[in-house]
């Protein structure tokens, strides 16, 4: 695995064995953790160094006072943590040194302000909760360990250093525990924007399919009763020809209600009530308006999918919409099947036509259409076929309705 180390020496090269990879994988580990970034530290964060290290000083005064010449030595240490503060990219280990070294001649000297040691333990925490390489926050953390032990030494005063080595150790678990914690929250921000980037494009594409399939209706309904308006003035017919232009007129009225309706319900609150959409049930009347406009179909809807309604019947209605005005659109002189059954807990929407192969449609806006019909199958885990036949073209549609439909 990753992680594991391997030889093979039954495989030779022609200068020898092949030498161990597990030497080669831990350096590369190794430099990748050397190479992860320091977080910078926050000008928030000064005065809680300063005021925290201030305090540990007074407080080791306090319980072992110490002359004037140690009190002094401690500065440094002090000045330590509101560079820390006022340089964000101070590198931890120099900060280490510059709190280490005063502390220890401070306390190493006579003994006294043994509490000031725990400013090296607040260097250990600060320092190993803004590396993010394990590499330097264990050697950080190992100086810090071992300098309480070289302080007992120096000092003659009995300083018993496993307390403190141990209170670097601990520091040390809640730095990294700190820094996974940035870690959690980074990676729940990145996968918050990627929710949030992911449902606007999802809302973009919805809208696309809304738009797509309702100009392509109403155009291609519109488009067949100008066209038999048009035969007919040839014959004459003013009579036919102002009914297939009323005819028209209503299909583009309507279809502007439906547009200003669609792009009411875009600008305002999910407060009111949307208006209940086509299904099913709507299909006879979808079928009656193309047969109005000129298109011969012959519609067959089984008596258990006339009643579906829902996602499932309503993306049905939008196929079969968008699959009659692609017939409109590019054969109009078809003879169109749209048939409606349900087998096996699966409703089934076919929509074919037959008579001549279809004109050639523009590859963008058949595009369009196909990837709408089938996203709109996909969601509900259905899967749709779409594609020309010897003389026409199919579209095919399957939709699970177990969990919709009672047995």
């Amino acid at each position: 695995m990753g992680g594991s180390c391997r030889s093979d020496h039954g495989r030779r090269t022609g200068r020898g064995s092949r030498p161990y990879t597990c030497g080669v994988d831990l350096r590369r580990r190794w430099r990748a953790d050397l190479a992860r970034p320091e977080i910078p530290t926050n000008r928030d964060e000064l005065w809680f160094l300063v005021g925290t290290a201030v305090l540990i000083v007074v407080v080791a005064q306090s319980f072992d006072p110490g002359n004037a010449v140690e009190l002094l030595l401690l500065v440094p240490a002090v000045v330590a943590f509101a560079i820390r503060g006022l340089r964000p990219r101070l590198p931890a280990e120099l900060f280490a040194v510059m709190v280490i070294v005063p502390v220890g001649l401070a306390v190493g000297r006579g003994g006294a302000l043994e509490g000031a040691i725990f400013l090296i333990a607040m260097m250990t925490f600060s320092a190993t909760s803004h590396l993010e390489s394990l590499t330097r926050a264990v050697a950080v953390t190992a100086l810090a360990a071992s300098s309480t032990w070289v302080i007992a030494v120096l000092s003659d005063d009995g300083i018993a250093w496993p307390p403190w080595a141990m209170a670097n150790l601990f520091v040390f678990a809640l730095g990294r525990t700190h820094v996974r914690q940035r870690q959690l929250i980074a990676q729940l921000e990145r996968a918050r924007r990627a929710l949030a980037d992911q449902a606007v494009a999802e809302e973009r594409r919805r809208i696309a399919r809304e738009l797509h399939d309702l100009a392509g209706h109403t155009l291609a309904a519109v488009l067949l009763h100008v066209t038999g308006a048009r035969h007919v003035l040839r014959r004459h017919d003013l009579d036919e020809a102002d009914r297939a232009l009323a005819d028209a007129e209503t299909v583009g009225r309507a279809s502007l209600d439906q547009i200003r309706a669609t792009v009411a319900s875009l600008r305002t609150d999910e407060s009111g009530t949307d208006p209940s959409l086509a299904g099913v049930a709507d299909l006879p009347a979808l079928v009656e308006d193309y047969r109005r406009a000129g298109l011969a179909i012959d519609a067959s809807i089984a008596q258990p999918a006339a009643a579906l309604g829902g996602p499932v019947g309503t993306a049905l209605h939008r196929v079969a919409r968008e699959g009659l005005a692609n017939v409109a659109r590019h054969a109009p002189g078809n003879h169109v099947t749209l048939a409606v059954d349900v087998s096996g807990g699966v409703v089934r929407l076919v929509v074919a036509d037959r008579g001549r192969p279809a004109s050639r449609p523009d590859p963008e806006v058949m595009q369009f259409g196909l990837v709408g019909m089938a996203e709109r199958a996909r969601a509900l885990g259905g899967q749709l076929q779409a594609g020309p036949t010897a003389d026409g073209w199919r579209v095919e549609a399957r939709l699970p309705i177990d969990e919709l439909v009672p047995p």
